[in-house]
């Protein structure tokens, strides 16, 4: 308990303490969010643009490694000025916290200064252990670490479902791995500290912060779930508090409910502003008062010089502080205006409805005739979404996994058996049993109940080079006639389907973004629901593309993919779609700022 208070004591103390950086923090952060990142991003696409390239993701690394040489080249000059930029970023917070914790003032343009010499030291062989260090640790800075630079890094949703819900043997050795990084974690995490702060060579470091963990896991991992529990604690009352405001606001004085909104989202956004600084700093600020408290955090830094940095008269400080008030009561009314606009103009179109591989709540087996059936006459979704996959005899399968297995207790590949193999197998799920269907059948079955459908083409390494051009010559006269889409997760296949078949509405499986939505011929993209924000959205429809999302299987993500202006949204749940897709009831404000929260990130 003793430790327990110690802990909260420091905390809140830093929180106290960090106020006065508070500016030098938003400063750097703004550099990079608003200046830095989009700079390397457009970059990033200027160089893609000139080697006509039209996307980047891992199935077309190695393409562009063997046709475009200099672009591939570029592209890591690109990766490695991002590297640097989050070491910069580092260094920068990490003498902060360390400032905050001596309790010494120092200006920017001393930080600054001190960032630069420590970037002046940086080797080769330190930059790749950075790369090493940086991702060792990402188990911690995952917990707390908001880096402008690294918000697009995230693990979407699907690919842990994959990992959660089918192989226990994958969630065990994904369990394991998770705690192995963090032990690394918190062995190594003094290594970078003793390099910036000691001046430490590189080996010497490593060996000290091994040596200086020894037996102390526990109690570092312990004081991060303290701080970060704080943190975390105090953020989620501050922002729950204003959201019960503004519903008491609506219940009890509904005609000053708009104003109040914008009052209350501009009070959102500065206490966002002040959760970046804090969990920006917070792991640095754990690592800092761990040296403190261990004596090995030094006094003072080679650099600096006390004397040097406060030369600054009162005059020129009280101009400062004015001129700073006058800054941020400008981007205050700026804000608000923004802010009136965003509450008072709402989305109000109606997403397309879409049944996930035609299943609802668990009424039948994945892509089956029966589901097909059931969900088509129940739910009556605006299409059904199945998978198909191209067989040993080039045939067309009714399947999504790439392995038998799971659904038909069959090791097999789909491609490694043909369809009239193939339709005689069971596959096995929600309780109930169904034979695998043909492309042939599953088309004529929507075509007698009236149902368009989603189709998505999974390709593989083994299927023929003629694929596609099989399929269009089958199909598309029918797909045309009955108003089916077509999408897929490889780029090229969707490239290629729009030469053939212009026509044909297809669109580009997106698990995730990383430079926003990429160039091309397709209509729609289909994007994982968490990866999703409005800026995509709105980035998206400013190309003419429409974006379906996929899977919100609950009403409140339902309701938030269609407040950022979902074109479409693939569901497990279609009967709650359907309710939630018929509330017409306009959102409150309160509902609108809840979703504002959620999606700020």
């Amino acid at each position: 308990m003793h430790v327990l208070k110690t802990n909260l004591k420091k905390t809140f103390r830093f929180i106290s303490d960090a106020r006065l950086y508070y500016r030098d923090v938003l400063l750097m952060h703004g550099f990079l969010l608003f200046i830095l990142t989009p700079l390397l991003s457009h970059l990033t696409r200027l160089i893609l643009n000139q080697g006509e390239i039209s996307y980047l993701s891992y199935d077309n690394l190695g393409m562009i490694l063997q046709e475009h040489p200099f672009v591939f080249l570029s592209l890591l000059l690109i990766l490695l000025l991002l590297l640097l930029a989050v070491y910069f970023e580092f260094t920068f917070l990490l003498l902060t916290v360390f400032f905050i914790e001596q309790r010494q003032e120092i200006t920017l343009r001393e930080l600054l200064k001190g960032t630069l010499l420590q970037l002046r030291k940086i080797r080769i062989g330190t930059l790749f252990f950075f790369l090493f260090y940086f991702f060792l640790i990402l188990p911690l800075i995952g917990m707390s670490f908001n880096s402008a630079l690294l918000a697009k890094v995230r693990i979407p949703v699907f690919i842990l479902d994959v990992i959660f819900e089918h192989k226990f043997l994958y969630l065990g050795l994904f369990i394991l791995f998770y705690l192995l990084l963090i032990y690394l974690a918190v062995r190594f995490i003094f290594t970078l500290p003793e390099m910036i702060l000691h001046d430490q060579p590189f080996k010497k470091a490593v060996k000290h912060s091994w040596k200086k963990t020894q037996r102390k896991l526990f109690s570092i991992i312990f004081q991060f779930l303290i701080v970060l529990g704080s943190l975390t604690l105090v953020m989620g009352l501050s922002q729950s508090l204003l959201l019960l405001i503004q519903h008491a606001i609506e219940l009890y004085s509904p005609q000053a409910s708009f104003v109040s909104a914008i009052i209350i989202m501009t009070l959102l956004q500065v206490l966002w502003v002040i959760n970046i600084v804090l969990s920006t700093v917070s792991i640095f600020f754990i690592t800092v008062d761990y040296m403190k408290l261990q004596n090995f955090l030094p006094e003072k830094l080679s650099w600096f010089s006390p004397n040097s940095s406060l030369k600054t008269s009162l005059k020129a400080r009280r101009l400062k502080e004015a001129v700073t008030v006058l800054l941020i009561l400008g981007v205050i009314l700026f804000v608000g205006q923004s802010n009136a606009d965003f509450l008072a103009h709402p989305s109000t179109s109606t997403p397309m409805a879409a049944s996930h591989r035609g299943v609802d709540d668990k009424n039948g087996v994945q892509n089956s005739l029966e589901a097909l059936k059931k969900t088509s006459q129940s739910t009556h979704p605006e299409y059904i979404e199945m998978d198909i996959q191209e067989t040993k005899d080039h045939q067309f399968i009714v399947y999504h996994d790439y392995n038998l297995k799971a659904l038909t207790g069959m090791n097999k590949k789909p491609n490694e058996l043909t369809l009239a193999q193939l339709t005689k197998l069971q596959a096995h799920e929600n309780g109930q049993t169904a034979h695998l269907v043909s492309f042939d059948d599953y088309l004529k079955e929507a075509q007698k109940l009236h149902q368009k459908l989603l189709i998505e083409i999974k390709p593989t390494k083994e299927d023929s080079p003629e694929m596609l051009k099989t399929f269009l010559q089958k199909y598309q006269t029918e797909i045309l006639q009955e108003g089916h889409i077509i999408q897929s997760l490889s780029y090229d296949i969707i490239a290629e389907l729009k030469e053939l078949a212009p026509s044909v509405t297809a669109g580009y499986i997106m698990p995730f973004s990383v430079v926003g939505p990429p160039q091309g011929k397709m209509d729609f993209f289909t994007i994982e629901y968490t990866t999703l924000n409005s800026k995509f959205i709105n980035e998206a429809h400013a190309q003419g593309k429409k974006v379906f999302t996929w899977t919100p299987n609950d009403a409140d993500t339902m309701s938030r993919m269609k407040f950022y202006g979902a074109d479409g949204i693939i569901t497990d749940q279609m009967t709650l779609l359907n309710q939630t897709l018929k509330e017409t009831t306009p959102l409150h404000y309160s509902d609108q700022l809840l979703f504002f929260v959620i999606g700020i990130g």
